[in-house]
């Protein structure tokens, strides 16, 4: 009886164990992207990072994702499903639905530090190029390499903080331009003080007098065409667990 209640315990610790195994996976591919060797590979990159910095970096892609969006369903994976290090749940998870080719990076605890706004673009324009080609080992070879990059920094004191492109560019524009418009109004007010000439008040006698009869607009037509670009979101925000999460995602 003794005997039967032992392996009855091990059998529930094993089946336990196995559980939180398979929850703590580091990557899984419910859409069938990866080979197997590729899998196995992968896998080992993403344990060499998690156990090097004490964060957890994972892959997740499936086939639809069961809730409202792509964030939310990022965010519940990673909530419910046991993802995250040490007591803060650090961590950064990668996830993919093939159904409508969306993405999206959702962070938690440390992972928001390393992964700040201006990483997450880093991380996305390193990743979303092999994306849109649809090469999905490359985006998660590239994932890992650039996380494994981003969490070098933070280890070192300095998270990734550099300007996004878009940002250089206006702000090299306005210091281009505001020199420019300062001194194009101090020469516009030097000209005025030069002009000497007066108004002519006679010059009315030689205008012709003219009547408008009819005056109308013609509208032919119009046309305009629209293309859908990617579009890419991005902020903190609670999930449904009620914890604090930092992300990025789009589609491709």
């Amino acid at each position: 009886m003794k005997k039967r209640i032992l392996c009855s315990i091990l059998l529930l610790v094993f089946l336990f164990l196995q559980a939180s195994a398979f929850a703590n996976a580091p990557i899984t591919d419910d859409a069938g992207y990866l080979m197997q060797s590729e899998l196995t590979e992968l896998s080992e990159k993403l344990e060499a990072v998690r156990s090097k910095y004490g964060v957890d970096v994972v892959i997740y892609t499936e086939d639809s994702y069961s809730a409202d969006s792509v964030e939310a369903a990022a965010d519940d994976i990673y909530d419910y499903q046991g993802y995250g290090s040490g007591e803060k749940s650090d961590g950064i998870l990668f996830y993919i639905c093939s159904q409508t080719r969306e993405y999206h990076f959702t962070t938690h605890g440390e992972g928001e530090v390393a992964f700040n706004a201006n990483g997450l673009v880093y991380l996305e324009s390193k990743v979303l190029p092999y994306l849109s080609e649809d090469d999905y080992y490359g985006a998660c070879l590239a994932y890992i390499e650039t996380a494994d990059e981003l969490l070098e920094m933070a280890a070192q004191g300095s998270p990734y903080n550099k300007k996004p492109l878009k940002t250089v560019l206006i702000i090299l524009a306005l210091c281009l331009i505001l020199p420019l418009l300062i001194a194009f109004l101090k020469m516009h007010k030097k000209l005025k003080q030069m002009k000497t000439a007066n108004a002519n008040d006679e010059a009315a006698n030689y205008v012709t007098d003219m009547k408008m009869t009819a005056s109308r607009d013609l509208f032919l037509y119009s046309h305009v065409t629209k293309t859908e670009r990617p579009k890419s979101e991005s902020g903190s925000h609670t999930s449904s667990s009620g914890r604090s999460h930092g992300g990025r995602g789009g589609s491709f």
